[in-house]
């Protein structure tokens, strides 16, 4: 996909690793998650830069009555 190496390349330009997010997972500072493979980031995308999937949506808090 030559959208997804597009962003990595500028995500790596910024300083940021897309791969290193999933760690980091558990803060808010990362509110949107893919569930395909659990990267998260700080934008929703339409298309998760890491695997392709279709599902990247705003990570569910125990605030919202979920974990």
């Amino acid at each position: 996909m030559v959208g997804a190496a597009t962003i990595t390349r500028l995500l790596r330009l910024a300083g940021v690793e897309p791969g290193d997010r999933s760690e980091a997972s558990e803060t808010s500072e990362f509110p949107y998650v893919c569930r395909g493979c659990g990267s998260a980031y700080d934008v929703q995308y339409h298309v998760c830069p890491d695997c392709g999937g279709f599902s990247v949506d705003r990570r569910l808090s125990a605030a919202d009555g979920t974990d």
